[in-house]
């Protein structure tokens, strides 16, 4: 499961690398409203939330560190995605069912915010498949471009099973 988590992390600096920063910081309006950064930023941004919760015994999703130099820099960007890689290299496998409470805002027509009982393991799964979500959000990018972005990216594990069955 750890190495699943460390191929996101492969995907993002491979993407990191393709791009530079004036294309990283551009937003294809009116097709979207926010850039590339932006959405890598997001993405960072739980796999530190994460984390931090599982220091601190809460992992909050709400935290966000917007408008930061992870949305300006891949340069930036590449050094968090390094960070995180040593943080998951770090857990052992029987860290992975440890107990993590997890706080979120679930209403988008008032403040509420819900408390749940989970694990490093699925929140980990669920740090990832957001990823894996917002990476396919950066290939349509790239594709309004004219450009192509890595294999696989932004295509989650159950697709690329069932295209390698199909072949």
């Amino acid at each position: 499961m750890l190495d699943s988590q460390l191929e996101v992390a492969r995907q993002a600096k491979h993407y990191l690398n393709q791009i530079d920063d004036s294309e990283y910081q551009e937003i294809a309006k009116p097709y979207l409203s926010g850039s590339a950064g932006m959405h890598m930023r997001h993405i960072i941004d739980h796999y530190l939330a994460l984390q931090r919760g599982v220091e601190l015994g809460l992992v909050d999703y709400n935290k966000r560190n917007r408008y930061s130099n992870i949305e300006k820099s891949t340069e930036v960007a590449f050094t968090e995605w390094l960070k995180i890689e040593q943080w998951l290299t770090s857990i052992c496998d029987s860290d992975l069912n440890a107990p993590v409470l997890v706080i979120s805002e679930v209403s988008l027509h008032k403040t509420q915010t819900v408390q749940v009982l989970s694990s490093l393991a699925r929140e980990l799964v669920f740090v990832s498949s957001h990823a894996i979500h917002h990476f396919s959000l950066l290939s349509v990018m790239q594709s309004i471009k004219g450009k192509t972005s890595p294999e696989n990216f932004g295509v989650a594990p159950a697709t690329v099973t069932f295209q390698r069955a199909q072949a």
